[in-house]
């Protein structure tokens, strides 16, 4: 491959799926700015490694699993930050909270997103990739190395958890 139909390649895997790995980002690490950062790691490794994608009918595949590799690295980078510092401050647990650039979502999308961090992160990851990116559940069982029994069991405790979160918030709107 010369280095401009590597180019050429790029360029279009990023046109095709920038939005849905950002948007994939943005629920698994619940901020834009980590996001951001996941993202551009994404995109890095995918220009490095383009030269080996030899099945073109699993570009999506190969695009989430770097997209899940990068995420699950970042929240444990996260993790150790986390366990480092003690927390002074708990507002950020509140619902109420809005997100960081949260001024072009509406209301209902900031309590979802806020929702979703709530979740354990396997049952997050499950759902997201579900119901936001379309996947099945066999192909999300291949993607994250879980059985299609666990996978469906992770979506339906994280809906059923998420329903129990947003619960609250949900009523305030009656």
């Amino acid at each position: 491959m010369t280095e401009a139909e590597r180019r050429r390649a790029f360029n279009e895997i990023y046109a095709e799926y920038d939005r849905r790995l950002f948007a994939y980002c943005l629920y698994v690490l619940g901020d834009r700015d980590k996001a951001k950062d996941v993202f551009q790691n994404i995109f890095i490794k995918v220009y490095k490694s383009i030269h080996a994608l030899r099945d073109t009918e699993k570009l999506a595949h190969w695009l989430f699993r770097i997209a899940r590799n990068e995420c699950l690295n970042a929240m444990k980078s996260i993790q150790r930050k986390e366990n480092r510092y003690v927390r002074i401050d708990k507002s950020e647990n509140s619902p109420s909270l809005a997100a960081e650039g949260s001024a072009e979502y509406t209301d209902e999308i900031e309590h979802v997103r806020w929702g979703l961090q709530q979740l354990p992160p396997e049952y997050r990851e499950a759902l997201v990739l579900a119901e936001f990116e379309g996947y099945s559940l066999k192909e999300i069982a291949e993607l994250t190395g879980a059985s299609l029994s666990n996978v469906k069991v992770r979506i339906f405790r994280a809906k059923k958890k998420l329903h129990t979160i947003l619960q609250p918030i949900l009523n305030d709107y009656d």
